[in-house]
């Protein structure tokens, strides 16, 4: 398309201006060349359209900061004052650099430029033998707003405009004729806004200012009151950005008088109290303590509401569309939650806070027996519902640890089984019963046939065939080695049976030599 807008309703993507003379390349050329737009030019009347491409978008939706703003619109003046051009609003449509000539509808207008401009113009040739519409010469490419204000301030800083005070349309409003307290408030009021007043003394001063020139003066003490009120909002609900910070309900006098103005700004008070005891009391309920009961003192002591408070809302409705999540472990809240839509009052929510936490004792209980060495498996209770993943998580971790104990349970009975497979082979070597390893043996090469049969016919990987080719051999050697302890079990009990017989003949010949060579008696005492 010949025209093209590259910003949105939100956010400003390039600063666009539009140039009505035909000197735009003599004044491009004295613009630095790190912040030099992009200039779009008309061949036939050689006006142009400028726009500069910025590096960081600038946002201008709602509740955008104004800073931002403030500066976008000082880089559009400054801009706008170098290239002598207007600056055209963020929606504007310009001359697009991708347009052709065939999608051009009607013709263009000339306008007659000056030879020397004509002259400078470049060709529109485009890729491919494409007729472009518009003549175009690059800029500098995407460019900050704190560079073009840096780059351009000096030299054109009186060339721009200054804004007019957004709040000088107040000057131009009667103030209230209800009576002379309304209508000190609104002249004092819009007072401060113009000015941004926050000090008590300025505002004080101001008001009896104005109420001097009452044919019959407010008293001091109300005076005093209006002073009060309005220093309050401008110090904490006041926000030149955005005009009033909270809530402002547009009341018409022609459609409510002032009883049920009063009656709906109470009612609208209420409700901001409200919601301000719903979010403490959901923001101490998403920091709750995890083995803390969830009492209604312990709830008024978390959220600094008085007792009474919190037993007002404890048997009541949560409002719809909010959720309370009550955190089942510290720095984890996403891992419990209770949405209210099915825990509808505080109470219920206290209800099953209190059995989650039973619910999690016994999960932790379970687990720590079953962690002991030799426990037997248990298989954990399942709860009743699943409101807090919390306890979900408890029941799978006690899950868990069961089939850790049916594993360590497993392990037990196998190396039971070895071992009795060892000393049967032992026992069989001590009595030559080659049967057995016999035996032994032809049941492990069955098991390792059949596992390589199923590797072959599954297509298991090389390297599970080779552990079971060793696996074989290994099994092999210990089969052996556990029947050849047996065999030397049983001649080293032979030699120690044989070792008796001998000392015992030792001892006939020590005997009987001890006899032929006689020995003396002592002698008498008598003698």
């Amino acid at each position: 398309m010949p025209w093209i807008c590259l910003n949105t309703d939100n956010f400003v993507n390039i600063l666009t201006f539009d140039i009505d003379h035909s000197c735009a390349r003599e004044y491009l050329a004295n613009i630095p060349a790190k912040i030099r737009p992009t200039l779009v030019e008309d061949p036939v009347s050689g006006r142009s359209h400028a726009f500069l491409s910025l590096r960081s978008p600038v946002y201008i939706g709602h509740e955008a900061h104004q800073k931002p703003q403030k500066l976008l619109w000082l880089a559009h003046q400054l801009m706008a004052a170098a290239l002598d051009a207007t600056p055209l609003p963020y929606k504007s449509l310009i001359k697009s650099p991708w347009g052709l000539v065939e999608n051009l509808i009607g013709n263009l207008v000339p306008r007659e430029p000056s030879q020397n401009n004509r002259a400078a113009l470049p060709d529109t040739s485009g890729p491919g033998g494409l007729k472009l519409l518009w003549r175009t010469e690059p800029g500098a490419g995407p460019s900050e707003l704190r560079d073009v204000v840096s780059l351009l301030m000096p030299v054109w800083q009186n060339k721009i405009q200054k804004p007019a005070k957004i709040w000088l349309r107040y000057a131009e409003r009667e103030p209230s004729s209800l009576g002379r307290n309304c209508s000190l408030f609104d002249q004092v009021r819009w007072w401060c806004y113009a000015g941004l007043v926050k000090d008590l003394r300025e505002i004080s001063a101001y008001a009896h200012q104005i109420n001097r020139t009452f044919p019959a003066p407010l008293p001091g003490s109300e005076v005093e009151a209006t002073v009060r009120s309005i220093c309050k909002f401008m110090n904490f609900r006041h926000c030149p950005a955005y005009g009033i910070q909270g809530f402002s309900m547009p009341f018409s006098a022609e459609n409510l008088n002032t009883t049920q103005k009063r009656r709906e700004a109470a009612h609208r008070t209420s409700t901001i109290k409200q919601q301000k005891s719903y979010d403490r009391i959901e923001n101490a309920l998403k920091a709750w303590p995890k083995k803390m009961p969830l009492t209604q003192p312990a709830l008024a002591l978390q959220t600094g509401l008085c007792e009474r408070t919190v037993r007002r809302y404890w048997h009541v409705d949560w409002p719809t569309g909010l959720s309370v999540i009550i955190s089942g472990s510290e720095g984890n809240l996403a891992r419990s939650a209770h949405p209210l839509r099915q825990l509808r009052t505080l109470k219920e929510l206290a209800d099953a806070f209190e059995k989650d936490c039973l619910w999690l004792t016994y999960y932790g209980n379970h687990i720590t027996a079953q962690k002991k060495p030799g426990a037997e498996p248990d298989w954990p209770e399942t709860p009743n519902d699943w409101l807090n993943t919390e306890v979900a998580w408890g029941d799978r971790h006690a899950e868990e640890a069961t089939e850790d104990a049916l594993h360590r349970r497993d392990r037990r009975l196998k190396n039971k089984e070895r071992c009795e497979r060892r000393n049967r082979l032992i026992q069989a070597g001590k009595n030559n019963a080659i049967s057995i390893r016999s035996e032994e043996t032809g049941r492990i090469e069955g098991q390792f046939d059949g596992l390589i049969l199923r590797a072959e016919k599954e297509k298991w990987k090389p390297d599970i065939k080779k552990k079971l080719f060793f696996g074989r051999i290994s099994s092999r050697k210990s089969i052996k080695r556990a029947y050849d302890e047996g065999i030397s079990l049983r001649f080293s009990e032979r030699c120690v049976s044989d070792r008796p017989d001998k000392e015992s003949d030792s001892n006939c010949h020590v005997d009987e030599f001890s006899a032929s060579v006689g020995t003396r008696s002592p002698p008498d005492k008598g003698r």
